[in-house]
């Protein structure tokens, strides 16, 4: 039905230097308004970052993190190839949540046909391919079953997947059940617990990085995310001043 191409010795290269767990964790940023806050990520177990763009922002020259390009949804997916390769990037991530109306809605036969024109193609320049990222509503499931069924012709080197909730054992459940479903190697790109409790968001943070270090298929992964605490907010990596607050320290600095 579909074709996943098992690459899993490439990680290291495509990410960077550094033990393979280090090389796993990454950062979902983009923070128009604070982006020098990126800084305190620099010389941390964080080794990749994206921002839902395609091209790498100004602000990462000063750190040594690798910058994944994403083809977020239909927009300008004709240039993606090209700024692909102008970066030299060898690692991307295509459309971000294609099952739900508010983030890029395409249907899974048009999104099977743009990846064919316009992302397949990168595979003969050796970079690595992640397949659309759907959300963990029960829309997610279904909509990449289309996708592979319509994109027969595809190769993938892995599946980036979100997933927002509440407690360690549903995550996990989550996580080993898309995994059984689709048998390839994963990233985890977009993740937060969605507890009111302080506490518990910390102890998840800490028990999910564990988990996620210690599963060989999964490649990469990435905590949403690095902003400022806001009002009722207790996913943010950093405090109203933009430094690491006890959250940020243990998905920063903590586990390795």
């Amino acid at each position: 039905m579909f074709n996943f191409t098992f690459r899993i010795s490439c990680v290291a290269v495509a990410l960077g230097s550094g033990s393979f767990a280090a090389t796993k964790r990454g950062l979902a940023f983009a923070d128009s308004d604070n982006t020098g806050d990126i800084a305190v990520a620099d010389d941390t177990q964080v080794s990749w970052v994206y921002d839902w763009g395609s091209t790498a922002p100004s602000y990462l020259k000063n750190t040594d993190m690798t910058y994944i390009p994403m083809q977020w949804g239909e927009d300008d997916v004709d240039n993606f190839m090209a700024e692909v390769l102008a970066q030299n990037a060898k690692t991307i991530l295509g459309f971000n949540e294609p099952d739900l109306s508010s983030q890029s809605n395409i249907a899974p036969m048009t999104a099977a046909s743009l990846w064919m024109q316009y992302i397949q193609p990168l595979r003969a320049h050796d970079v690595r391919l992640g397949s659309p990222a759907v959300s963990n509503a029960l829309s997610g499931i279904p909509w990449l079953s289309q996708f592979f069924g319509n994109c027969t012709k595809c190769t993938f080197d892995f599946i980036p997947i979100h997933w927002y909730g509440d407690g360690l054992d549903n995550f996990k459940d989550y996580v080993e059940s898309f995994h059984g479903k689709f048998s390839s190697p994963m990233w985890v790109t977009e993740f937060a617990s969605t507890s009111s409790n302080v506490k518990e968001v910390e102890d998840f943070c800490t028990d999910a990085i564990a988990y996620l270090d210690g599963q060989d298929w999964i490649e990469g992964y990435a905590w949403f995310a690095l902003y400022r605490q806001e009002s009722g907010s207790y996913y943010n990596l950093l405090d109203i001043n933009g430094w690491p607050n006890t959250l940020g320290d243990i998905y920063l600095h903590g586990t390795n």
